[in-house]
């Protein structure tokens, strides 16, 4: 008496479809956080290069909308014409083999686009790094509808479209949290797309044994996935000379590099494209020019700083200097990146002044939360370099903030990255408007030779008159007095600004794009 199968072939088939159904809803959730992972992680690669403004954003968000909405006209076309699982294989390997190359690609189009300004730039460079790989992960889901009708015998379609649709935008929601949340500030941006690429090729090969491919025709996804990966991983640049540490934060590429110099080491921290601040590493002294400026303040009688507090930490030598000089002095710093602030206890003496006390956050939220404290110094550093400045932090209610918490006598400084006259300094002449409607005093000081090229500009501002502690002052020469006054910018010299820059109308973004065209 012979036995059957305790399964029926229906039952058989059921099963069959079922694991068909959930590996189509897995690979659009997972298609979608992939995606989702690409967008927000791709911005940390175009960011040295064109910045973190709202162009590089804008750029990278109408590409991938671009490529989604090809995308799906594009899956819609081919499953129609092609009702096998092994053409979600195909999609998801090209997208992970194109994904695997993103990295090395950024690094041979990125120097060359970044000449092309902050709209060009980012643009072409987003069509060239993720508008095919978009198309391919957006076709992922219209295909997969049609895979999940026909498992269902075509007979709830509705209900197809509507899983496939949930599961993909729960996966973008997924993708999103994810990378944001965690994988940018766990692991490096090179790494996150590798892991993004590989999980993409296994969906690939699982889509491929589904469809009942045998191995002989799946090996050309697999080896190319493979010499992706190599060729990607090839061309990891070196190390610059001279770097001592490199870390990928949520918010920047950190750098710091040395170099001696007869008895001085210069130690720098650079933060994307730009050196944000140095020291001597053997005795703390502070190296770059525009670091000095902070002294402005002891200009007034008396010469001495109570309390101080520096938006942004660059590499702490000014906020560690005025606590050297004044070691009774409260000496506060508020530094958006966290990381930022381990590297200063790394690298830059900060657990050497116990005094300067460094919070991590963004600079009007701690003004909120410090409501009722006020400083005699105020030093603004917070600007990234000539190519992004934080739109919030420089308007007229941010500057009302400063002016709110500084002690009667006190001051504010700020450093800018712009020029003083000629056709880059709608900038300066904007943030000057800005400034003057909050302080009635307001003087300039310029550190390069030309006025008209890009440069450290230095504002002072108070509600007191400034020019008695410049003008006509006798200074000792060679002093630090004399080397700063003597960079002060004569009123009138600055052209004036049709802007006055607000929380609701702020176009300091199209300032910096225009004169980075010039």
């Amino acid at each position: 008496m012979s036995r059957t199968s305790s399964k029926s072939p229906a039952a058989d088939s059921a099963a069959s479809a079922r694991g068909t159904r959930i590996f189509l809803g897995l690979s659009c959730f997972l298609a979608g956080a992939a995606m989702m992972v690409i967008e927000i992680c791709a911005y940390r690669l175009l960011a040295p290069f064109f910045g973190n403004s709202v162009y590089t954003w804008t750029a990278l968000i109408g590409v991938i909308l671009i490529a989604f909405s090809a995308g799906g006209y594009l899956g819609g076309h081919l499953a129609d014409r092609k009702m096998a699982l092994d053409l979600l294989g195909w999609l998801l390997a090209g997208s992970a083999v194109l994904t695997f190359f993103i990295p090395a690609l950024h690094t041979v189009f990125a120097v060359s686009l970044s000449a092309s300004g902050l709209i060009a730039g980012p643009v072409t460079i987003s069509l060239l790094l993720f508008a095919i790989p978009g198309v391919l992960l957006g076709a992922v889901s219209p295909a997969a509808v049609r895979f999940y009708s026909l498992t269902l015998k075509d007979t709830h379609v509705g209900a197809a479209a509507g899983t496939i649709s949930m599961l993909g935008s729960l996966g973008s929601f997924v993708g999103t949290f994810l990378s944001g949340f965690f994988l940018l500030s766990t692991f490096g941006v090179r790494s996150i797309f590798f892991g993004t690429a590989s999980l993409l090729l296994v969906l690939a090969v699982a889509a491929f044994f589904l469809a009942k491919n045998t191995l002989k025709q799946q090996a050309p996804v697999i080896l190319s996935g493979i010499f992706a990966f190599a060729m990607s991983w090839m061309t990891v640049p070196k190390p610059k000379p001279g770097v001592i540490y490199e870390h990928e934060s949520f918010y920047h590429h950190i750098e710091v590099s040395e170099q001696t110099e007869g008895k001085v080491t210069r130690r720098v921290l650079q933060l994307d494209s730009t050196m944000e601040g140095g020291m001597d590493a053997n005795t703390g002294d502070l190296i770059l020019p525009y670091q000095e400026y902070w002294k402005l303040a002891l200009l007034r009688e008396p010469a001495k700083v109570g309390s101080a507090l520096f938006i942004g930490a660059g590499a702490f030598g000014m906020p560690e200097n005025v606590s050297r000089d004044f070691p009774e002095a409260v000496v506060d710093v508020v530094e958006i990146d966290p990381h930022v602030i381990e590297v200063g206890r790394r690298f830059f003496k900060l657990d050497e002044h116990p005094r300067v006390k460094a919070h991590a956050g963004d600079a009007r939220r701690y003004l909120l939360q410090n409501n009722g404290k006020k400083w005699d110094l105020i030093f603004g550093d917070a600007y990234n370099g000539i190519r992004q400045i934080p739109p919030h932090l420089a308007t007229r209610e941010f500057y009302q903030q400063i002016a709110d918490h500084l002690e009667p006598k006190g001051v504010f400084i700020m450093n800018l990255i712009a020029s003083v006259t000629g056709p880059k300094s709608e900038l300066t002449s904007g943030m000057l408007a800005t400034v003057r409607q909050v302080f009635p005093h307001v003087e300039i000081f310029s550190i390069g030779y030309r006025r008209d090229e890009t440069q450290n500009v230095i504002l002072m501002c108070s509600r007191e008159d400034l020019k008695p502690l410049i003008a006509d002052r006798y200074v000792t020469p060679g002093s630090w007095q004399e080397r700063l006054i003597r960079t002060h910018v004569p009123a009138g010299t600055v052209p004036r600004s049709a802007y006055v820059f607000t929380d609701d109308h702020n176009p300091v973004d199209a300032i910096i794009a225009r004169g980075l065209l010039e």
